[in-house]
């Protein structure tokens, strides 16, 4: 287990009264309530929650839960060791981490992600029970399992992602697979590529670079270095991430590359993002 336990933290917390708690993670905290019922409130936004009810909860300073009734929090948090010296295991880390990346891209914090169709929840909610009995348990296979389980509950949250992100939408079928592929694979410059992008999706690579302009009306390198900015943007602004792991982990070069980068695409630096909650999209 002590690989898994370099990347996740999680806790079972049964609260009455909701107290302040010291957390730190490199991109967010999944929470599912076992029990209870309150209201839940982030950057002074609120919404009443309820048992079985799943969402994301980003780092701030501005949140908290108003309990109604006894409420069992089971938490699971990504801290900031993630994907260190894990290269030897027989898990797949990158997978877990193009997908961490594509949620923190494009999840809206201040809207949320509710998953209000039961089919869903009670999926969710069996998941979350094998996490909850492997880490109980500690047996040989525990690991494997628990992390197989965390990337199924990952490919649920970026489906409804997928779902719920209208970005060239009016585009054809095989141009909105592209996006989608390229946002959940947005760090592996392999797959990113004209030559595995074009074999992939049957265009000519002679082709493929014209046809992607003319759909997303701007170059494929200009895409991808945005997509990697508004990452960048949502991990400053809602984790605790230094600007050196953010930046190394996005292929720039260091944090004053991505700094400089950040000021010529949105005009803002790192450190006031950090500061300041400020819309960029």
């Amino acid at each position: 287990m002590d690989h898994i336990q370099e990347l996740i933290e999680i806790e079972t917390a049964e609260l009455t009264e909701w107290k302040d708690r010291f957390r730190k993670n490199s991109f967010f905290e999944l929470v599912f309530i076992l029990e209870g019922k309150g209201t839940q409130s982030i950057e002074y936004q609120t919404k009443a929650y309820e048992k079985n009810d799943f969402f994301l909860l980003p780092h701030s300073k501005c949140h908290a839960y108003k309990i109604s009734e006894p409420t069992t929090f089971f938490f699971i948090r990504f801290t900031e060791h993630y994907f260190k010296n894990l290269k030897n295991t027989s898990i797949d880390y990158l997978q877990w981490y193009s997908k961490l990346n594509y949620i923190i891209g494009f999840y809206d914090f201040n809207t949320g992600l509710y998953f209000n169709d039961e089919k869903d929840k009670r999926q969710v909610k069996r998941l979350f029970e094998i996490i909850q009995l492997e880490k109980e348990q500690g047996s040989e296979y525990s690991e494997t399992l628990i992390a197989n389980t965390l990337a199924s509950i990952l490919t649920i949250i970026s489906s409804k992602l997928t779902a719920s992100h209208h970005v060239y939408k009016k585009s054809d079928d095989k141009f909105a697979d592209i996006i989608q592929h390229i946002n959940q694979n947005i760090i592996d410059e392999k797959k990113l590529s004209v030559v595995y992008l074009s074999e992939k999706f049957n265009i000519s690579k002679k082709y493929f670079s014209e046809y992607f302009k003319r759909n997303a009306h701007e170059p494929l390198k200009e895409y991808i270095q945005k997509t990697k900015l508004q990452i960048a943007v949502n991990r400053i602004q809602y984790t605790e991430a230094p600007f050196q792991e953010i930046a190394w982990s996005l292929g720039f070069t260091d944090s004053s590359h991505l700094n400089k980068s950040l000021k010529k695409h949105f005009g803002v630096t790192s450190s006031v993002l950090r500061k300041e909650k400020i819309l960029i999209r």
